[in-house]
């Protein structure tokens, strides 16, 4: 026999299965490899492969912009046969990490909180290497544990400013605030979190048209729930510490595409004119990841430098 419920009682009843959905969501396995660990109340998403106890070293992957773990799926072949230990981050909210808000998504907070996962992993030195806004956080890294890291490697990197001005911090809170929050998640969901915008966009990343195997990678994750909220509270990032890649002694390698629209190669250029000492390799043709639309020759190139 079913019971009459009060309306307090229903909205309770709601709730609690909306909580407990959500928890579900968060304790799946989007792959068999899917890993979840909680810093700092912060739930990150990882993958991880030839995590046998016999690799000769680690490696900690670190997508750009709207990527993820599946942005390296052209790459990590090549990395298990030279023996390292392969860790592919989804940087939150990207991915199936955490959409939560967070005060501070900054480079440099979020280099700190990849430490804190690396050591949870391992305490010996990590080959570090990001793409796009990854690049930066991976130098970030590099900047604050330089005796931590073997060898880094940036591609196609965004190399954020350490500082922000005042006008910048309002526009941050205007952005993340919620009426502009549900004003987004409106268009964001009726025009760009789809098939065809997707495809657009990521055609003109790579350069070239992208297979409907980029496009639905891309896309997935973008449908989890409170995606959209997440990712506008990135404009509320500002850096903690001012950190320097000139402080970076470990070797170090920038790869660009030679066809980036995203991040022109003269971006390369001036980073190469005030760090000379890093090894340079520009992949002719190649977009904004060429690591995933010239993974031949980008794996080539990682192969040279990490056995050097």
């Amino acid at each position: 026999m079913i019971r009459k419920c009060s309306i307090p009682g229903l909205i309770f009843l709601l709730l609690m299965f909306a909580n407990m959905s959500s928890l579900f969501a968060q304790n799946d396995k989007p792959f068999e490899n899917s890993h979840f660990f909680t810093i700092e109340g912060v739930q990150i998403h990882y993958r991880d492969w030839n995590s046998n106890g016999n690799s000769k070293g680690h490696i900690l992957l670190i997508h750009g912009f709207s990527g993820s773990s599946f942005s390296w799926r052209n790459n990590v072949d090549t990395l298990i046969q030279l023996g390292y230990h392969i860790v592919a981050i989804d940087v939150p909210p990207f991915g199936y990490s955490s959409k939560a808000k967070r005060v501070n998504h900054s480079m440099t907070a979020n280099a700190a909180l990849f430490w804190k996962l690396a050591d949870s992993l391992s305490h010996a030195k990590w080959v570090l290497v990001g793409h796009s806004m990854g690049a930066s956080i991976a130098g970030a890294m590099a900047a604050l544990r330089d005796d931590r890291t073997e060898k880094l490697i940036m591609v196609d990197g965004y190399f954020a400013g350490t500082k922000k001005s005042k006008k910048s911090i309002f526009k941050g809170m205007f952005i993340s605030s919620a009426p502009m929050k549900g004003l987004v998640n409106l268009i964001a969901s009726k025009y760009y979190f789809n098939y065809p915008k997707f495809k657009e966009l990521l055609s003109s990343a790579y350069s070239q048209e992208a297979d409907s195997i980029a496009v639905e990678g891309y896309l997935k994750p973008f449908k989890v729930k409170g995606t959209t909220s997440a990712i506008l509270d990135l404009a509320k990032a500002y850096e903690v510490t001012t950190l320097s890649f000139s402080d970076v002694k470990t070797p170090s390698m920038l790869i660009w595409g030679s066809n980036d629209k995203w991040i022109p190669i003269a971006n390369a250029e001036k980073f190469m004119a005030k760090h000379p000492h890093v090894k340079y390799a520009i992949i002719k043709g190649a977009g904004h990841c060429s690591m995933e639309t010239h993974s031949q020759e980008f794996n080539r190139l990682f192969t040279e430098f990490m056995n050097k």
